[in-house]
């Protein structure tokens, strides 16, 4: 029993190699960077480096060739299970693949109409799914005309992106084509690529997650981002399982339209309150919260294993509905950013300060002074914060770690990596700190 895994700095592929290694898989892992976490774990009997698959695609492939073929055993249980962005390059060459080893995963085609967002939202408006209000643009010079007029505020997203890169929140038209424009120069896009721009929606983020069996719905589990990194705009950090059948209704709908194979999660933004979640976007591949799927019972990586073997998935047996998983260090940067931000008594500190003023120029100098004093004490509202910082924190209280295991401690020298790039270069990418 063996599985190949690339991408193996993500932390959902540690997530891939404990779970099917707890059940005797041995675990080859490849990647682009020596520090991946999965390459340390218990279950890893082997590791390899690969070139950049965007920059080098033929040199990508040629690698895992060799790999695949080196590691085959005929009758031996054996699959390939792609993490990120190489699903796509995969699935382009399955032919070169597929009388070598097994896998379940979508067709290309079915990739590239989710995964670019413009495509994805024109699909949607097909097939009447909610989304947020969206503007698909042709060129520059229509997402200009059209930006004018929008609802604001917005985001300006890259059609093609992932873990929050190329998202940008405008509050105007002049910041929307200014950030359009940026995202055109910096990422060298063409005309088909233009960003669009997208009307941002109340409520909070949610993950659908599903497993098809060539256009029949398998299994499929929600969970809730209770915190993102950076804060109400990035990629979960920490998550509870909730259930929420209006958003798996949804998705599922889109999914089977497109007979889908494989798995796929689907973002959605939801108030709480309306009875319609707005899809945001596809993720046609394993998710960054792959560990709260693993740890409420719907272990989708031994599922995909046995999808990819036999064409069929083993019963699902949900776990702990309470547990929450969080990714360390990331999670508790994004309560304590919560905190620092917390301003809901700024109004009142503004509107006590202009009134003090006031009343300090009608000479009434001591009453200014003492009323102030008293508007300061209840507009910091210490208690309060207090709190709130109580209840933050009591969100992290007995939670499963995406990185921690005590049974497979050294993955956690994936966390090396990104330190190394802060301290050489005083910053370091979401995308990194979330993978």
């Amino acid at each position: 029993m063996k599985a190949i895994l690339t991408f193996a700095r993500g932390w959902n592929a540690l997530a891939a190699a404990r779970s099917l290694g707890r059940r005797g898989v041995q675990i080859i892992a490849g990647d682009e960077y020596r520090f991946a976490p999965a390459s340390f774990s218990r279950y890893t009997v082997e590791s390899f480096l690969y070139p950049n698959p965007d920059n080098d695609p033929e040199g990508f492939l040629a690698k895992l060739d060799e790999v695949i073929r080196r590691h085959y055993v005929a009758g031996e249980e054996y699959v390939l299970m792609p993490f990120h962005k190489e699903t796509y390059l995969i699935s382009a060459n399955r032919a070169r693949f597929e009388p070598l080893i097994k896998f379940a995963i979508p067709t290309i085609e079915q990739i590239m109409q989710v995964d670019d967002k413009g495509t994805l939202a024109r699909l949607c408006q097909q097939r009447e799914l909610p989304i947020p209000e969206t503007i698909v643009a042709d060129s520059l010079e229509e997402f200009r005309e059209r930006a004018v007029g929008f609802n604001y505020p917005a985001f300006v997203k890259v059609r093609r992106s992932a873990a929050a890169v190329g998202v940008k929140r405008a509050t105007n038209s002049a910041e929307a084509i200014h950030a359009c424009e940026q995202f055109i120069h910096r990422y060298t896009l063409g005309s088909d690529a233009v960003p669009l721009l997208q009307a941002s929606v109340p409520g909070e983020d949610y993950c659908a997650t599903f497993l098809f069996n060539h256009g029949e719905l398998a299994t499929t589990m929600t969970y809730h981002n209770i915190r993102t990194y950076p804060v109400r705009s990035g990629t979960g950090v920490l998550r509870e399982t909730v259930s929420e059948p209006a958003m798996e209704q949804t998705g599922a709908a889109l999914l089977a339209s497109l007979k889908w194979h494989g798995v796929a999660e689907i973002d959605f933004r939801w108030d709480g309150q309306s009875t319609t979640p707005q899809l945001i976007e596809v993720n046609p591949r394993f998710w960054g919260g792959l560990t709260q799927s693993v740890a409420s019972g719907w272990d989708y990586p031994w599922l995909l294993y046995r999808l990819a073997l036999d064409g069929k998935v083993p019963p699902i047996v949900p776990g702990d509905p309470t547990i929450k998983t969080e990714t360390p260090v990331v999670s508790m940067l994004s309560t304590l950013t919560e905190i620092i931000q917390d301003d809901r008594q700024m109004g009142t500190l503004r509107a006590s300060f202009e009134q003090a003023r006031s009343e300090f120029g009608d000479g009434q100098r001591m009453k200014a002074i003492k009323d102030f004093i008293g508007r300061l004490e209840e507009g910091a509202d210490i208690r309060g914060r207090v709190e709130l910082a109580r209840k933050l924190f009591r969100d992290h209280g007995h939670t499963v770690s995406d990185i921690w295991a005590w049974n497979d401690p050294l993955p956690a020298l994936g966390l090396l990596y990104p330190l190394a790039v802060f301290l050489k270069h005083g910053k370091v990418s979401t995308e990194l700190l979330v993978s």
